[in-house]
């Protein structure tokens, strides 16, 4: 979807786009708007802390009693496998499912193929594919703010669930050179989870941000993070049809009318 006029081809040689990943996030997808032909604009919004460890060891201690083990994000395989580790454990004789290719591709890192991916890069579309879940246990590690959909249709499902709290996302701190360079002016945003939304907000309270961010175009990863930004009246222009950094840079690519 995309509001044409936000932006013609005269505005900007190379549009700024705005990323609101992590600072360890950032770089890769920084460096492949710039291979793309942009200008990006690094702004943080998000940090990830840890939380105890018990729950998650529990579960560790008696892994091999699940059925699934579901990974919905890069974030939530950090982090077990930091604590596997840890504990010089390993993970064998549990299936594994995960949301999307980068996903998948952090567990490659750790020598693991899932078993399931949705088509879709949904939490929900996960959990609808695993099917009859009658008498199977799941174990979901995850950030502690998770959605609760995926919980709900794996229980409707007849699974029984242990949902996890690994991690925690919180608000980044925004120095005030930071907040100056977006009142400059950017052509587009982007937003890769519900909580960068969230998070953004919280940060872009001067009133020299609001023409600015009313005139760009507004680019979010997927359906998901698209509906958060709706629920604080974001009108969302772009929605890739693959939920990935590299669809959205594709999508942007291909809005703003340039090519690699």
């Amino acid at each position: 979807m995309s509001d044409s006029g936000k932006w013609s081809t005269a505005s900007a040689a190379s549009p700024r786009i705005v990323v609101t990943r992590s600072r360890e996030q950032a770089d890769e997808f920084a460096s492949r708007l710039t291979a793309a032909g942009f200008t990006p604009l690094i702004f943080p919004v998000i940090e990830f802390a840890a939380m105890p460890t018990e729950p998650l060891d529990a579960t560790l201690d008696q892994l091999a009693q699940y059925d699934w083990l579901v990974f919905t994000s890069v974030n939530a395989v950090e982090f077990f496998f930091r604590r596997v580790h840890e504990r010089n454990g390993i993970v064998g004789g549990v299936a594994v499912a995960a949301v999307g290719s980068a996903t998948a591709a952090k567990l490659a890192e750790y020598d693991i193929a899932p078993d399931f991916m949705p088509d879709e890069f949904t939490g929900a579309q996960l959990a609808l594919g695993l099917g009859d879940l009658r008498g199977k246990r799941v174990l979901l590690p995850r950030a502690r703010q998770g959605r609760p959909e995926i919980v709900a249709l794996m229980r409707q499902q007849g699974a029984v669930v242990d949902d996890v709290a690994l991690y925690e996302t919180v608000t980044a701190v925004a120095t005030p050179t930071a907040l100056a360079t977006l009142a400059a002016g950017f052509e587009a945003i982007t937003f890769t989870s519900p909580s960068s939304v969230r998070n953004f907000l919280k940060l872009a309270v001067s009133p020299r941000l609001t023409p600015v961010l009313d005139a760009a175009v507004i680019a979010c990863i997927g359906p998901v993070t698209a509906e958060e930004a709706a629920k604080f009246n974001l009108r969302v222009d772009l929605v890739p049809d693959e939920y990935t950094i590299e669809g959205l840079v594709q999508t942007l690519q291909k809005h703003f009318g340039i090519r690699d």
